[in-house]
């Protein structure tokens, strides 16, 4: 279920002050604290490597927000010539989203800018991971034997406490969205002259992670994250009925409208492809080697998707996963407005959407116990298959059996009410998706020190000075300050 939980990237201890020149003595006690902010960032994603206690995505996001503006500190007065690298820099990272055969290595990046593409990486996942966290520690109701489903509830406070994460997550993951689609536009921009200038980073390859398609896939797959979540909010006030009462026809009065489920499952299901096939397409860029690794390179990939250079497999799993589910609910609930919203004139229609559905969630469910029993050892009779099922049954087994029920029904209503013909699902019209928000845009925030003399900027009336000392306080907001927690 979304959202993604994320490997967040590592680093090593770095001291600024040996990396960076100061000629003219003006940034001594700032680099220090730079350095200070650095090693605790590093220690928030050493600690959640490690998963030692205390450790936590808010952690490493109060981390980030502290050195953040350091660092932009930092590439302004490089910019400006007030510091000067002592010799080749290298800012060491490991890359989460990378596959490697062994464990990530620890990539020495040679550009401040690389630096600053990391750490708005570590940004972004550590908002989705935190998102995770809070759907994660949500209440769940359960049938208790003995009671009523039609008593079944949440207490008022249950109800509240899980409206609120629900609409934190969302709001987290479109934050993420927003800050990966501005790193792709400006910080990945600047990483790719130093990427063709050395085609290699220390023995091996660049990362996909420095990729701007990387990033505006990410985006797309937080903001297909947030849409998921809006809808089980949405979902929320039936959710009682949806777990405990009988699968299928009628819907409760307070359902939400079978249309509009349809369009926004049709709109996450296109920012799931889109992200996919961004991801696509730099692994495929980023494969461009000799034409017998890529043809050896082909044969495994029809086995399995782990191979070397490329995105994680987990990852790609669960992008085309939750691609399939999403158009499958779309297709669902469009069946289910057509049957319920026609008055018996498109039943064959209706027959045709959730039958279209029903497929393509039963083929989700064969190839999960597929890959499931991979790993056991498990024969492949039908008897073990079924006691396999209801040992795992989840959302999608669920889904199975409702979308099942509803067909079962228009089925029985065409043949003995309507007598209408059933078209073949590729007849039928899709409608356009339809969004219910977008990214949230993401303001930088401002340095915590500028250089010391800034050449003038044309759209300011007056020049001031600065002192790097100053820790930048009054110089505006940013979006996402103070909602960290």
């Amino acid at each position: 279920m979304p959202p993604y939980l994320f490997g967040l990237p590592t680093t090593s201890l770095l001291t600024l002050s040996s990396l960076l020149t100061d000629p003219s003595g003006s940034y001594t006690t700032v680099l220090s604290e730079a350095t200070a902010a650095r090693t605790r960032l590093q220690l928030a994603l050493k600690g959640v490597a490690d998963n030692e206690p205390g450790s936590s995505a808010l952690a490493v996001l109060d981390a980030v927000q502290v050195y953040l503006p350091y660092l932009k500190g930092i590439i302004a007065c490089l910019d400006a010539d007030e510091l000067l690298f002592k010799g080749e820099p290298s800012f060491p990272w490991t890359s989460p989203l990378t596959h490697y055969a062994l464990s990530p290595p620890l990539l020495p990046l040679p550009s401040i800018h690389s630096e600053h593409l990391f750490v708005l990486l570590t940004y972004t996942l550590a908002l989705s991971n935190y998102a995770h966290s809070i759907l994660a520690s949500l209440p769940t109701i359960e049938h208790k034997p003995g009671t009523s489903t039609s008593h079944m509830h949440m207490s008022n406070e249950d109800e509240k406490r899980t409206t609120t994460g629900l609409s934190r997550a969302v709001d987290l993951l479109c934050q993420a969205s927003g800050a990966a689609e501005w790193t792709a536009e400006n910080v990945c921009l600047q990483v790719e002259p130093v990427k063709n200038a050395n085609g290699r980073v220390g023995k091996g390859k660049w990362p996909i992670e420095v990729g701007r398609e990387t990033f505006k896939g990410l985006s797309m797959m937080f903001l297909a994250d947030a849409h998921s979540i809006a809808i089980r909010k949405l979902l929320l006030p039936v959710l009682p009925h949806t777990l405990f009462s009988p699968p299928g026809p009628p819907l409760p009065s307070n359902h939400p409208s079978a249309s509009l489920l349809s369009k926004l499952y049709l709109h996450v299901t296109s920012l799931y492809t889109s992200s996919r096939a961004l991801l696509k397409v730099h692994q495929t860029a980023s494969n461009d080697v000799g034409s017998s690794r890529r043809l050896f390179q082909k044969d495994r990939s029809m086995e399995n998707d782990s191979i070397e250079g490329e995105i994680i497999p987990d990852l790609k799993r669960y992008l085309k996963k939750a691609s399939q589910l999403s158009l499958a609910l779309a297709h669902k609930w469009l069946g289910i407005d057509v049957g319920e919203n026609s008055k018996g004139t498109k039943i064959g229609d209706a027959i045709s959407w959730t039958q279209d559905a029903l497929n393509r969630l039963e083929d989700m469910e064969d190839s999960k116990m597929r890959e499931k029993m991979k790993g056991f050892g498990i024969s492949k009779n039908n008897e073990k298959k079924k006691e396999e099922r209801k040992a795992r049954k989840g959302r999608l087994e669920n889904e199975v059996e409702d979308t099942k029920a509803w067909v079962r029904a228009y089925v029985k209503m065409n043949d003995t009410v309507a007598f209408q013909p059933i078209p073949p699902n590729s007849s039928l019209i899709t409608p356009s998706g339809r969004p219910i928000f977008s990214s949230k845009a993401f303001i930088p925030p401002p340095c915590k020190f500028q250089p010391t003399h800034r050449l003038p900027n044309p759209d300011e009336d007056e020049e001031e000075d600065h002192d790097p000392g100053q820790d930048g306080e009054g110089q505006g907001e940013y979006a996402g300050k103070g909602n960290y927690f």
